[in-house]
């Protein structure tokens, strides 16, 4: 009876500065949560004026500022751009390094569609002496699109196939810092020599093949009439977007994707949809996500589009917010287009396809 009433007096009186605890932890945990998330934001903040001064009325999403470099404003930075500056390889633990800035600096991946075998030559020309080349049968950025449709086929209850139901399979990154993304040597194929130097890529390997097909992408012109640019840096995008579609534009992207590509491909099933007008896709920025050791995009700017927006449920029971762009005149586009031969479609026929989870559609605001 004693045990019970000294048992049961301990736990009344340690109740109350046990759950006086257990408050001041819960406070101090939630200060530090809000403190970090202001210092992720005021440390993003630089990069992110750009988009403030350039294109105020665009609302940044979540994940976009997450690739944000970690190395801004660090002494880290400072370093890493000395090294490239020199052409050296910082530093010296450049795996640690590459984990900390949020690169992806291994030699060996495996990322669809860059699986295919390397070729040496580019339209009969020699790669940089050195090279592994680039990926047999990426000869420009339509190669990556996969996900083809006749916009008249586009209906409530309509089924489709989409080879990794708007899967992305290329890793998260981060993007360079602006000062470093300025002094890299520029992205071509004869500097890929230099390039993989500074990630520590060696030369016979996947990642370098890989590099290689980035630096033909981005260094091939244009169709007529198109800008394009490979942004390294959040900046570079701010700007190459700004001065594409002025002061006034807005993002567009496909949400709800899997995680992973499903393991079953099943057709999904259109619940819904929205098309935009003519006018608003008139001229809009389509920004590639490609795969180098750390985040870029290729971007370029299109003319004489359609832009469809559907919900779409796979089988498994998620719902995939899909962005489409229909091309309204193909005439420009290479008589090997891969549309041609998946929509059984002549060249300068329309043609839709849809933009995978990591790719962005920057659209003008409409006044």
């Amino acid at each position: 009876m004693l045990s019970e009433l000294r048992l049961g007096s301990f736990s009344s009186i340690s109740r109350a500065p046990m759950a006086g605890y257990w408050t001041s932890f819960l406070v101090y945990y939630l200060r530090v949560l809000v403190l970090t998330e202001a210092a992720t934001k005021a440390s993003n903040a630089p990069a992110f004026r750009h988009w403030e001064e350039n294109s105020p009325t665009v609302n940044i999403p979540n994940h976009f500022r997450g690739s944000v470099s970690p190395l801004r404003r660090s002494v880290e930075e400072k370093r890493f751009n000395s090294a490239v500056t020199r052409g050296a390889i910082f530093p010296p633990s450049t795996a640690s390094f590459c984990r900390a800035a949020g690169f992806i600096c291994v030699e060996d991946v495996n990322i669809t569609p860059y699986n295919s075998e390397p070729v040496g030559t580019l339209n009969a020309v020699p790669l940089a002496r050195g090279s592994p080349g680039r990926t047999m049968g990426i000869k420009t950025i339509n190669d990556f699109q996969f996900d083809f449709f006749l916009e008249e086929n586009l209906a409530k209850g309509a089924t489709m196939n989409l080879a990794e139901n708007l899967h992305d399979p290329i890793p998260k990154r981060s993007f360079l810092p602006k000062a470093v993304a300025d002094t890299l040597t520029p992205l071509t194929t004869s500097n890929l020599p230099k390039l993989r130097h500074t990630f520590n890529i060696g030369e016979n390997t996947k990642m370098a093949t890989i590099m290689g097909t980035a630096a033909y992408l981005c260094e091939n012109p244009p169709l007529p009439g198109e800008e394009r640019a490979c942004p390294a840096s959040v900046e570079d995008m701010a700007e190459f977007v700004s001065s594409q579609l002025g002061r006034n534009a807005t993002m567009l992207k496909t949400r709800g994707a899997p995680g992973n590509a499903p393991a079953q491909k099943k057709p999904v099933i259109v619940k819904d949809f929205t098309k935009h007008s003519v006018e608003e896709g008139k001229k809009i920025v389509v920004c590639h996500n490609l795969m180098f050791p750390s985040q870029l995009y290729y971007c370029h700017h299109v003319t004489g589009t359609k832009l469809v927006e559907a919900s779409l449920a796979a089988d498994d029971g998620y719902i995939i917010h899909g962005v489409a762009v229909c091309h309204l005149n193909t005439t420009m586009w290479a008589s090997e287009h891969p549309a041609f031969a998946a929509l059984n479609i002549p060249r300068g026929a329309e043609a839709c396809h849809w933009t995978s989870q990591n790719d962005l559609i920057w659209v003008p605001v409409q006044q």
